[in-house]
């Protein structure tokens, strides 16, 4: 009987093939899971950045709600949500500055967030002087250095001036002024008499004015008034964050120290008194300053200003003195949401009244009347209505273009700039 033999190439060649096949087909299937893989691991970091993003904002967030409740907070922070942590560090700039880097971590994906903030709300005053539909008055020499704008009549007497232009809006009266001055100032509104212009002279009808009218512009807009209701709210609210003091109030000896602070009753200072604002002040009843009295700001307020804020009619007698931090750019704004004399409870007194020879300062009765006595002065008067005596001045300070008014170290701070920087 003949043997067979058996063929072991074959055998092997089909190991190869087969094994080949695997090969090729463990090739074939990690090409389609490699990218699915990679895909994975994409949205998995894409995911965890997103994560560090939120928890470096967590960060930012409680930092500026401690600042604003007056929270205690240190320079370095951290919080811990979950499994991951937020580190905070702040670094001070002054007394109004402060900037605040959050790094958020969540699986060695890092974003950090950079922040600044500063105290206070910026306010526009853009003009010497500004009236609402109660129009402005001027008495004999009285005048205004700067612009003005009204939203009625500005009617003038006997060597009345305005160094800039003057605006008066709702179709309303300019009469008996001199306005502008070095080549500069125009009048504009819908009726100009007995006015000497030395820039240009837009009006409707015209009477007795050096120019005769330049009709080629309708009549202006009315204006807003430069502070909301909201940052008057604002301000009252840091205010009593300070503490209340209820009834009427008369700090004792020659000079004393207030703010932030919320006063129920009135707020008397008598003759000669030194008093210091600390922070903002909010009376809810009537201000009375008496003569030779003298208002300062902390020095802790560099360049900003300070507010003395009431509710009822403010009465500033001969004398008072106003005074800044020290630092250029630094002003007190006094102001009223009174609308004296409208109301009963005035007993005929105006919302701000200013006596003789008191020194400058920023007026503010947006609801009311402002009277400015013989020989007073200030820095930029905006109310419902002004009225200035004989001899009574304005004198506009260009830096209340764009001034920060500040409510101390115990005040709200405001966003400035907002930026990821990793």
């Amino acid at each position: 009987m003949k043997s067979q033999s058996i063929n072991y190439k074959s055998g092997q060649t089909m190991m190869i093939v087969v094994i080949f096949f695997l090969f090729i087909s463990l090739a074939i299937v990690l090409s389609l899971i490699s990218p699915t893989i990679r895909e994975f691991k994409v949205s998995k970091d894409l995911l965890s950045s997103k994560e560090s993003y939120f928890l470096a904002e967590s960060g930012i967030e409680d930092a500026i709600y401690r600042f604003n409740s007056g929270k205690q907070i240190s320079s370095s922070e951290s919080i811990t949500v979950g499994q991951n942590t937020v580190m905070t560090n702040i670094v001070s700039f002054g007394s109004n500055e402060k900037e605040i880097v959050s790094l958020g971590n969540v699986l060695n994906h890092q974003r950090k967030i950079s922040l600044t903030l500063k105290v206070g709300t910026g306010i526009s005053f853009n003009y010497g002087l500004q009236a609402g539909n109660g129009g402005f008055v001027m008495k004999n020499n009285s005048g205004v250095y700067g612009n003005v704008y009204s939203n009625g009549n500005v009617f003038g007497s006997s060597g009345v001036f305005i160094t800039g232009s003057v605006i008066a809006s709702n179709y309303s009266s300019v009469d008996k002024i001199v306005i502008g001055s070095a080549g500069v100032g125009d009048a504009w509104a819908n009726i100009i008499t007995n006015s000497t212009i030395t820039g240009n002279l837009y009006c409707q009808i015209g009477n007795n004015n050096n120019k005769i009218c330049n009709t080629s512009q309708a009549d202006p807009n009315p204006q807003p008034f430069p502070i909301t209701d909201d940052i008057i709210n604002n301000w009252k609210a840091v205010a009593e964050i300070g503490g209340t003091i209820s009834g009427n109030y008369t700090p004792s000896g020659s000079s004393s120290s207030l703010g932030p602070k919320k006063i129920t009753g009135n707020l008397n200072l008598p003759n000669g008194h030194k008093l210091t604002l600390n922070g903002i002040v909010w009376v809810e009843g009537n201000i009375n300053i008496s003569n030779n009295a003298e208002i300062h700001l902390a020095s802790s307020f560099g360049s900003n200003g300070g507010i003395l804020l009431a509710d009822g009619y403010i009465d500033l007698s001969n004398n008072i003195e106003f005074f800044g931090s020290g630092t250029n750019g630094s002003y007190i704004l006094v102001i009223t949401t009174s609308d004296c004399p409208t109301s009963s409870y005035c007993n005929d007194y105006d919302a701000i009244t200013m006596g003789n020879n008191s020194e400058i300062v920023v007026l503010n009765a947006q609801n009311g009347k402002i009277n400015l006595n013989n020989n007073a002065g200030a820095n930029s008067v905006t109310a419902d209505k002004i009225f200035l005596n004989s001899n009574a001045t304005v004198t506009y300070q260009t830096g209340l273009a764009n001034s920060n008014f500040i409510t101390g170290p115990s005040g709200a701070w405001k966003i400035d700039t907002w930026e990821e920087i990793e």
